[in-house]
């Protein structure tokens, strides 16, 4: 049962099957040949077969039906899944859904969402803030030394870019709704605002990162900005409600999604990786089916 089958996925798939093929048997699905990575410790399988963990890509699904596989010649259904676990087995899964929960639930397998581990979500905060760097060295007029940022929101994204953007020499201001959010902007050096009274300072920055999944910038905070800010939008919901006007003012908004993936892949692929391994330890520890050295 210590064998790994990965199904559909982008380059992060290959990337950590790479890195559990150091410990453990690892095969692929999904992926129309040649690989566009080489992965010499990894075998891709013409066909489905069976194996003892089945490992879904981040996000496993878009629209409910199909398994994400941007590297296939053909559509995945959800309902490969059975055909490529034994019953009993365990199903790592990046984003869960309501219709792959069904399906485990009904085929007595173990659902396990990777994507919920703390340990995951801090390290893919490393890729994501220098993703965010990229997009803003290449599509703002000025450098980011010297460039007033808001942040908005300090969780581990926003804590992650504070360091990265204050040692590139930036002026950093975050804004939160929560006073504690506010505390620990403080302690990293950044000065900051509250919410509430962030109207009557928009006209001050060069550049706005946003990463609260809620519409914070509607039509009349929009006009306020400068003609030429530019909004990279990290949030999952897009804090832009309203891209037309931003557009006639003049605001550049960028919602940039899934950066990992995009920018360091093999990265991304190691910390998924790394975080089912360390699932398989604690398993492991707690004597639960599944845990434990390769078979």
């Amino acid at each position: 049962m210590k064998n790994f089958l990965f199904l559909g996925g982008d380059m992060r798939s290959i990337y950590a099957a790479k890195r559990l093929g150091e410990r453990y048997d690892c095969f692929i699905y999904g992926f129309s040949e040649p690989l566009p990575v080489s992965a010499a410790n990894v075998s891709v399988l013409r066909e489905i077969t069976k194996a003892g963990n089945l490992v879904l890509p981040l996000p496993a699904c878009f629209d409910g039906f199909n398994i994400n596989a941007p590297y296939f010649k053909a559509p995945l259904p959800i309902e490969l899944i059975p055909l490529a676990v034994y019953g009993g087995g365990t199903v790592y899964c990046g984003k869960s859904c309501p219709a792959i929960e069904q399906i485990c639930a009904a085929n007595n397998l173990k659902l396990i969402d990777y994507f919920e581990r703390e340990e995951l979500a801090v390290m893919n905060a490393v890729p994501t803030s220098e993703g965010c760097l990229e997009i803003i060295m290449r599509e703002s007029s000025r450098t980011i030394f010297g460039s007033s940022i808001l942040l908005t929101g300090f969780g581990r994204i926003s804590k992650v870019l504070a360091k990265h953007l204050t040692a590139l020499g930036a002026k950093i201001t975050v804004t939160a709704r929560k006073y504690c959010d506010l505390s620990w902007a403080q302690i990293a050096g950044c000065e900051t605002v509250h919410l509430s009274k962030l109207d009557n300072m928009l006209e001050k920055f060069d550049t706005i990162i946003n990463t609260v999944p809620a519409p914070l910038f509607d039509a009349r905070r929009l006009k306020r900005l400068k003609p030429d800010c530019l909004i990279v939008d990290l949030a999952s919901v897009s804090g832009v409600e309203d891209i037309e006007t931003a557009k006639k003012e003049g605001v550049n908004v960028i919602h940039a999604l899934s950066l990992p993936g995009k920018v360091a892949p093999a990265t991304a692929g190691n910390i998924v990786a790394d975080t089912i391994m360390n699932i398989l330890a604690e398993m492991a520890e707690n004597g639960e089916p599944g845990g434990g050295s390769n078979a």
